[in-house]
């Protein structure tokens, strides 16, 4: 089965209980970089990528911005919508909206479930949507592997995981400048690399 397909059905089974165990992770992990994120802005358009229920993008939301979500998961997108969000079931390496029609564009933890083979590609799409000067954010595990892994909370499927050093992400998103990095440490195996970019 193909890396992605695996790893929706995953979501798919346990949107609901995901959204219970992560629906504290901006106030726990990334409050600055969220904060900072939205400084930098200079519109109010956000592509929220792998929005899974909608967590970051209700928060856009109450702020005054106008996230668009999506996710490949028809469950999480279901959820979203009980939300009140925009949102689509979509695969982020092809993103059917129109070339510079955000101003920012939010991959906190979404681009990792792709297989490094096709990440390219997805990054190139990302940078068509966003508008010049555009703001991406992007969170990734760091290591350098690749492959489905189970996790205690979803006992019965796999989610596939890549893994990179801070320099490959780096080489990844060349065509942006970086404006701000962070690390977090999420869970005890893995150190999340976080990266503020601007589209250049």
């Amino acid at each position: 089965m193909d890396p992605l397909e695996e790893t929706k059905l995953s979501y798919d089974t346990h949107a609901t209980e995901y959204e219970k165990r992560t629906k504290d992770y901006i106030e726990e992990y990334i409050q600055k970089d969220f904060n900072l994120y939205l400084q930098n802005l200079k519109g109010r358009r956000i592509l929220d990528i792998g929005s899974g229920p909608g967590r970051d993008s209700i928060r856009f939301k109450q702020r005054g911005f106008h996230p668009v979500c999506i996710d490949i998961s028809k469950t999480m997108i279901e959820l979203c919508k009980n939300k009140g969000l925009e949102a689509y079931e979509m695969n982020m390496e092809n993103l059917d909206f129109d070339n510079n029609s955000f101003d920012g564009v939010w991959a906190y933890t979404s681009l990792l479930h792709l297989p490094k083979s096709r990440i390219k590609n997805a990054i190139k799409e990302i940078k068509r949507v966003l508008k010049p000067g555009g703001i991406l954010y992007l969170g990734m595990k760091e290591g350098n592997s690749e492959g489905f892994e189970k996790r205690e909370h979803y006992p019965n499927h796999k989610r596939y995981f890549a893994l990179y050093p801070k320099e490959e992400i780096e080489k990844l998103i060349s065509g942006f400048e970086i404006i701000h990095f962070s690390e977090t440490k999420i869970d005890k195996e893995h150190t999340y690399l976080n990266f503020l970019c601007k589209k250049s």
